[in-house]
């Protein structure tokens, strides 16, 4: 149960987490989620369930060449997971952009059951 993690575990979860995105890993990251959870990437409708939010997530991956997410920090309430993050996208000519994110994510045993992406990647595709 998350309310008996440490910070450390929260962070080790975060960190792998991410690594599994970074490696833009559809399975691995439907893995890390429930069956019927909430995803929300910034301003975009909710998606529901993991089938549907690795598809979302794969589908955005695919416009990229590279994704790298560089964790500042992380706080665990209950079964909360807040981390703020700095996502450095790299597009498909190579350029890239850096911006600051906020994650949520409420879990429930131990996988994310609500995931909710706070950033603004409009600059990504403005060109």
């Amino acid at each position: 149960m998350l309310n008996t993690q440490t910070p450390t575990t929260a962070f080790q979860f975060v960190s792998k987490v991410y690594h599994t995105i970074d490696s833009m890993d559809e399975e691995g990251f439907a893995d890390c989620l429930t069956e019927n959870c909430t995803f929300v990437y910034a301003n975009s409708d909710p998606v529901i369930g993991r089938a549907k939010a690795a598809a979302t997530s794969q589908n955005f991956l695919k416009q990229l060449a590279r994704i790298r997410h560089d964790i500042l920090n992380v706080w665990a309430f209950e079964d909360v997971i807040v981390s703020r993050i700095s996502v450095t996208y790299t597009r498909k000519d190579a350029s890239t952009l850096m911006v600051p994110a906020v994650t949520i994510w409420k879990l429930q045993e131990e996988l994310i059951d609500e995931c909710r992406i706070y950033v603004d990647a409009s600059p990504l595709f403005e060109r």
